[in-house]
């Protein structure tokens, strides 16, 4: 069958325009911070790794359950992390322009993962996000890649945190399939936005990938006056 397609007739050689002005109205600022952690990593991988709570079936589905902190008595390295998740935090919100008071809720939640896990596509409900990664398996590839082909978000790579653009839709048509791939090592933190839809790829490695992950929600202290603010329930 034929394909219906015209040839162009019109010319455009007798038309000039301005040069036009892009402006990149919507990045979206991701921050990796490389940590020399390896005391804290110890300590932490042997709470993980000792504790039955974190080798139960339903680990992946109820680690959010609850938060790290409460364990923080028994394991100090976890005030440890918790201040470094605060001090990358105020870096971030500096780059990303937010200034001013705050009441932060915060939460840090493990992910401890078998071989063969992996994490489906998601998004957290909170402002910002960011992971920690105490154990994972050593790979050669770069820390951070973001100038894949589309073709290559195919590629099965192993144990990656796969970063999806989050422009609706934008994925699915035209020239618009942008993704990044981070390949974790332990000591890195990355931070992102809370909206950024966000998976892991399985790996083999025959020990379990170990990370924190922590949300946070902000809200400005300096209420405008014609906002009433009240406990609500429903």
């Amino acid at each position: 069958m034929k394909r219906n397609v015209e040839k162009q007739t019109f010319k455009t050689s007798g038309i000039t325009v301005p040069d036009g002005t892009t402006h990149q109205l919507f990045p979206t600022p991701v921050t990796l911070f490389e940590l020399n952690e390896q005391e804290m990593n110890a300590e932490l991988a042997a709470f993980f790794t000792s504790d039955p709570r974190f080798s139960s079936s339903d680990q992946a589905q109820m680690s959010d359950v609850t938060t790290l902190m409460e364990h923080a008595a028994e394991v100090p390295a976890l005030h440890r992390l918790e201040g470094l998740f605060l001090a990358c935090l105020e870096n971030y919100c500096r780059e990303i322009g937010w200034q001013g008071e705050f009441d932060l809720a915060m939460q840090m939640f493990p992910n401890v993962s078998p071989r063969g896990h992996y994490v489906p596509s998601h998004n957290h409900v909170s402002h910002i996000s960011a992971v920690y990664y105490v154990h994972t398996q050593p790979s050669d590839r770069p820390l951070i890649v973001s100038d894949e082909s589309v073709r290559d978000y195919w590629r099965p790579d192993e144990g990656a945190l796969i970063l999806h653009d989050p422009r609706f839709n934008a994925s699915l048509q035209g020239g618009w399939q942008y993704h990044a791939k981070v390949f974790p090592r332990p000591g890195v933190m990355i931070f992102f936005p809370s909206f950024l839809w966000h998976e892991v790829t399985p790996h083999q490695c025959g020990e379990p990938r170990l990370s924190v992950a922590a949300n946070f929600s902000l809200a400005y202290r300096n209420i405008p006056t014609y906002e009433h603010h009240r406990v609500f329930s429903c």
